[in-house]
């Protein structure tokens, strides 16, 4: 008796689902409509003298076969002992409006944080940073969301939210100044920059300013495996690596134009 009670109650549910779902559908069918059968007629009626009507209009710019030429200020917000900052070059053609090719060059230095300082100077603890130099990449970009905002003034906002990912190298720069020479002894490794691959993930959104140029911001993952001899004080080919894996979060923030 219960087992059919249960049927009958999931029966109920489902079908309260189905009726849920085709309403949706309904309403979402007779917006379209209403709005591409709105007539234009009543925007000379002196009843709507003081109001601004509008209607949905097609999508406000085509980046299909076009290129994408754009700037980022990056910063990678995930380091404990150090500050990061990068600027990046970054073009891309758009071969669909869904689906973009991205190559990309990021270049910046570390600044120390207070820290790494206090560690130093008042417990003469030396810490090894990993120091991210440069970034190469090429990238896959897939925007499977568009859509509009309107502000409380009347003015739309035209924006697309799109998926990253890709391959490159990620530069990583050794300095050496942890180490102790020991009073001369050692011979310190000097200063450099090691290349490692990286895979990269992310997501960012495009607001259009105009049909010619855009405001974006993105967050980005780039995994990278890193071999522990490179940090080492002395170059010593014998010595035990030990790979690892590392991650960059970075936060990027620019402006681009199409041509």
């Amino acid at each position: 008796m219960k087992a059919t009670a249960l049927r009958k109650k999931s029966f109920y549910f489902d079908f309260d689902i189905r009726k849920l779902c085709f309403a949706l559908v309904i309403i979402t069918l007779s917006s379209v409509v209403a709005f591409e059968s709105i007539d234009t007629s009543y925007a000379n009626d002196e009843r709507f003298t003081n109001f601004e009507i509008r209607v949905i209009r097609p999508r406000f710019f085509s980046k299909r076969k076009k290129f994408e030429l754009g700037t980022e200020g990056v910063v990678i917000t995930n380091q404990t002992f150090i500050y990061t900052y990068l600027a990046s070059g970054i073009l891309t053609y758009h071969f669909t409006e869904a689906l973009g090719l991205e190559v990309s060059a990021t270049f910046g230095t570390s600044i120390n944080k207070e820290d790494k300082v206090i560690l130093e100077k008042d417990f003469n603890i030396k810490t090894q940073i990993i120091r991210t130099k440069t970034i190469y990449s090429g990238s896959l970009l897939w925007t499977p969301i568009y859509g509009k905002y309107q502000l409380a003034s009347g003015k739309l906002i035209y924006f697309d939210t799109y998926l990253i990912g890709g391959v490159g190298t990620t530069g990583v720069e050794y300095q050496f100044d942890h180490c102790d020479d020991n009073e001369g002894e050692l011979q310190i490794r000097s200063d450099y920059i090691a290349q490692y691959p990286t895979f990269t993930v992310g997501v960012g959104q495009r607001f259009f300013l105009d049909r010619k140029s855009s405001f974006k911001w993105n967050l980005r993952n780039h995994s990278l495996q890193i071999s522990s001899a490179d940090g080492t004080c002395v170059d010593d080919p014998d010595i035990e690596s030990i790979d690892s894996i590392h991650y960059n979060l970075t936060m990027q923030i620019g402006y681009s134009r199409f041509f």
